[in-house]
């Protein structure tokens, strides 16, 4: 591969592979995944996947942390995780006709999932809207900010305060494009932090299915009185 390709055509070479496309996908629940567990859920070889992850690492696609004798991998960044969501976006048609045969997993997928580290999918993009009607996101300067009624309401309503949170290389509020809804849902800091809160307080819970998240009964609560969105119900099988 021509190392000197933009950096957008490294990842598309990358993710044309089957085999890799599947990898990443694995690791796109903010996973810590070994070399075997990613050669079991992708179908793959152990030397298989080994060559790919030597691909992947090369061109810091993902990275690892070593515990013991085992090396855990992981995505290289919430970036690169951004970049394989866009990705899916724009070939969403496809994968809906990929997964028609298994309709129930994947309304479940579309309607409640992670994205690396934030909520996807329709209750992310429900929540992203919410939060940018109520003016808890403002567009400031050409990007989105959390406003001081914004501020407020995560002290009132989830008892964070943003400002104290540690600062972080990356931007506190990023939207990232929803591949199954063709919208945006929360990424960045506050997306990541969001979407901890709600596990904290089992207002979400991650279910056994691949990156799918069920609302609570409290969740649902949650979300309709303090963010104001109605007609959010757990999909039928």
């Amino acid at each position: 591969m021509d190392d000197s390709l933009p950096n957008f055509s490294r990842l598309a070479y990358l993710l044309a592979n089957p085999g890799r496309a599947k990898m990443l996908s694995s690791l796109m629940d903010s996973n810590h995944l070994t070399a075997s567990e990613l050669a079991y859920l992708s179908g793959l070889s152990a030397q298989s996947t080994s060559n790919h992850l030597s691909k992947l690492l090369y061109f810091k696609v993902v990275t690892f942390e070593k515990v013991g004798r085992n090396r855990y991998y992981r995505l290289y960044n919430q970036l690169v995780a951004q970049a394989i969501e866009s990705m899916m976006a724009a070939t969403y048609t496809d994968l809906a006709l990929q997964q028609r045969r298994k309709p129930a997993g994947f309304k479940k997928l579309c309607y409640a999932r992670t994205c690396y580290d934030h909520i996807a999918g329709h209750v992310g993009v429900s929540i992203f809207e919410s939060l940018s009607k109520q003016q808890i996101l403002i567009t400031e300067r050409d990007h989105l900010e959390i406003s001081e009624k914004g501020y407020q309401w995560f002290i009132k309503e989830l008892d964070i305060d943003i400002r104290s949170v540690p600062p972080s290389r990356r931007a506190l509020v990023i939207p990232c494009m929803d591949w199954s809804e063709q919208s945006y849902h929360l990424s960045g800091e506050l997306g990541s932090i969001l979407l901890r809160c709600m596990l904290d307080r089992r207002y979400i819970t991650k279910a056994d299915e691949y990156r799918t998240l069920t609302i609570t009964t409290s969740g649902l609560r949650f979300l309709q009185q303090a963010l104001e969105i109605g007609g959010l119900l757990e999909p039928h099988e």
